[in-house]
């Protein structure tokens, strides 16, 4: 997951998804009502390129009146501190929709616009963050302590925290450099995602070649004479992999794939690093990696490093016996004794072992989970876990026809709580990731009330062959677990400030969401999640049982050691990245670290970095924390183990002492609070299959 924080407040820290379904499976889908309770947010997804430019262009305005009156105000937690982050929440809340849509449109020039708007308004935040008067101002404030609260005493350590690491303690010439490298990194990321939206990136392949894939996949495919253009991306990678037999169509799909926005992609990135140096160095860090670092969970490099490194020692062994395994069944397949795997083979291989060895088929699993009873069950699920109940407004206020809007309520009292989106299957032009975007975080009024958050879970699903319903795979099924647990997070939380609404420190942010991806690999929740979708009938039980077995083996599993060195990979490969200086060959970075920890080195020729979408989407020095924030994850699914999986007594104990607080309080004391003692790796390690001495 990419957790996205819209427009200013994305400055501040980081800088920062039933019908068909059969009696005895999931609850009754929820009410589709053009009466939902509550009022959501009343925003304009029709804007114009011109409008947006317009729009944007008069928030800003607004903002920099406001900035000058917070100036002019009194060094105390009311004068300075409070006026900040109301301006702050404020911009973001009027630019919504001016800055979602480079995200969702499919009008070019709309979505140009939006990003437009988006790099001004990160100037702006830049250059208000870097101004001296604005940190001499709040010190004053930290330091008279008027704070009445722990939320407030917390706001104003924050806002204290991101203006000095926004450089408004330099000197006046380092300060104006610090800014412009600012506006010029937006930029950049901003770029770089952008290139990779618009990348259109396709393989032509023969009749011959398409063997293996699925009927409705290819079905879905355009031709070029007697060729067949397949697209290469985020919603058709997997099917393709899965499935295809043809090892020259895998090795063209695979280079394609991790070739898309290169070269421009590749080029921004490499400045950015630079730019990122030179930033670091200006606020006195050795490296971009200890600036960010300084204000994570994990706090510096070295013990990013040692947690990677001692964690690869012991899973490339198991990882090796994993590819030892994939690359028999290709000497028995190509009847080559010696056969080398290559990138482009494993999961082909893998899918092969899953649906012998353990009798588990990709795409008849696919069968049991069509897209709108999942959706519901998953709905029902949640409902139980959290108290909530998900009412469908019809008609939606959205962006494209096949997006839908849902209300949340609060189960014990009817309270209304706040309302998403589902953006769910691939357009042009669109975000090309699966993530949850909280656009209107949790805020308290100036006049008190709480205004309800807004989340959008924008993804790209298969999309279905013409006249069929659509189908996901089990790894479907575990990413919108995830993503809704994001989504839970965003409208759940009471914390009265969008600084702190917003979600929670880098290294924490995934691991609620991750340890609810447990769930989808029980079998009383995969009975609920699946109905077949010609009878209606859950996952049998003994299915059940072969895709629990095969987890471990399953080398694109969370679990499995093989995964889990790929992610040390990408992780480290962040990490040096960001910690060797301003001029770096991220090719070879990415080569050599491959070479070494993981049992299968990159081929020449592709530059996957230029689809690194996390490196410049807030991830900088940061991809770590997926596996850090596992080794949390871990540990609070153990109450859950203990309590039951649809407890509602542990889930309210979850949503009191993890979700409503935020970021309000810190990810250690937030754990201890729930769990009733401080984290332990153990569970972790246990998932692993290895032992925490080793």
């Amino acid at each position: 997951m990419d957790p996205f924080r819209q427009v200013a407040a994305l400055l501040l820290l980081g800088a920062l998804a039933l019908p068909l379904q059969a009696a005895s499976a999931a609850a009754p889908p929820p009410a589709a009502s053009s009466s939902a309770p509550g009022s959501a947010p009343s925003l304009d997804y029709t804007l114009s390129a011109a409008q947006i430019g317009a729009n944007c262009a008069a928030r800003l305005a607004s903002a920099k009146t406001a900035a000058k009156l917070i100036l002019a105000g009194k060094p105390t937690f009311a004068g300075v501190v409070l006026p900040l982050e109301d301006l702050n929440a404020d911009l973001n809340d009027e630019l919504v929709s001016e800055t979602l849509l480079a995200n969702v449109s499919s009008d070019r020039a709309v979505r140009d616009a939006s990003l437009a708007c988006q790099n001004d308004v990160n100037d702006f935040g830049t250059a208000l963050q870097a101004e001296p008067a604005l940190y001499r101002a709040v010190a004053a404030a930290v330091r008279r302590g008027d704070a009445k609260n722990l939320a407030d005493r917390k706001l104003a350590e924050l806002w204290l925290t991101a203006l000095r690491r926004s450089g408004a303690a330099l000197p006046e010439a380092q300060r104006h450099e610090f800014v412009k490298l600012g506006e010029r990194l937006n930029a950049l990321q901003n770029t770089f995602g952008s290139n990779l939206a618009n990348a259109k990136s396709t393989i032509e392949l023969s009749r011959a070649q398409l063997a293996g894939l699925p009927a409705d996949f290819v079905a879905g495919f355009a031709r070029n004479g007697e060729s067949y253009v397949v697209p290469v991306g985020e919603s058709t990678s997997a099917r393709f992999f899965d499935n295809a037999s043809d090892a020259g169509a895998r090795k063209a799909f695979y280079v394609a794939y991790n070739n898309r926005a290169y070269p421009a992609n590749v080029a921004v990135l490499q400045e950015a690093i630079e730019v990122r140096d030179r930033s670091a160095h200006l606020l006195g860090y050795p490296s971009w990696a200890a600036f960010v670092l300084e204000d994570r969970m994990a706090a510096s490099p070295q013990r990013v490093d040692d947690f990677l490194s001692g964690l690869d020692r012991k899973l490339l062994p198991q990882a090796r016996r994993t590819l030892a395994t994939l690359a028999a069944l290709k000497a028995k397949d190509t009847g080559v004794a010696d056969a080398k795997l290559d990138n482009w083979d494993v999961t082909y291989y893998n899918n092969q072992l899953l649906k012998t060895t353990y009798a588990v088929d990709s795409d008849l699993i696919r069968a049991y989970f069509p897209v709108e009873h999942v959706e519901h069950a998953v709905f029902d699920i949640y409902s139980k876990l959290l108290g909530v109940r998900f009412t469908q407004r019809v008609p939606g206020n959205v962006w494209s026809p096949d997006v839908t809007e849902w209300a949340v309520t609060n189960a014990a009292d009817g309270r209304y709580i706040g309302d998403f989106y589902l953006d769910l299957f691939p357009r042009p032009g669109k975000y090309t990731h699966f993530a949850n975007f909280p656009l209107l975080p949790a805020r308290r009024l100036p006049n008190g009330t709480m205004r309800p958050p807004l989340s959008a879970i924008i993804g790209n699903w298969p999309k279905p062959a013409p006249g069929k319903p659509a189908l996901l795979s089990h790894d479907d099924v575990e990413t919108f677990f995830h993503e809704f647990g994001h989504n839970m997070a965003a409208l759940l939380t009471t914390a009265p400030y969008e600084t702190e609404s917003a979600g929670f420190r880098w290294d924490f942010i995934e691991a609620p969401s991750q340890m609810l991806e447990n769930w989808v690999w029980d079998p009383q929740i995969l009975e609920q999640l699946s109905a077949n979708v010609d009878t209606g009938a859950p996952l049998p039980r003994e299915l059940i049982d072969k895709m629990r077995a095969a987890r471990s083996a399953d080398a694109t599993s969370s679990f499995n050691a093989y995964a889990a060195t790929r992610q040390i990979m990408l992780s480290q490969i962040d990490i040096v990245y960001h910690s060797s200086g301003a001029k770096v060959d991220t090719t070879a970075v990415w080569d050599r670290i491959a070479a070494a920890d993981t049992p299968l080195p990159q081929p020449p020729g592709v530059h996957p970095q230029a689809s690194f979408g996390h490196l410049m989407g807030g991830y900088d020095a940061g991809y770590y924390g997926y596996l850090w924030s596992r080794v949390y994850a871990q540990d609070m699914f153990s109450a859950f183990e203990a309590g039951g999986l649809e407890s509602p007594q542990v889930g309210a104990r979850y949503r009191k002492y993890v979700l409503e607080p935020a970021r309000e309080i810190e990810p250690d004391q937030e754990v201890r609070n729930f769990l009733g003692r401080p984290m332990s790796p153990n569970a972790f390690y246990s998932a692993l299959g290895i032992s925490a001495s080793n």
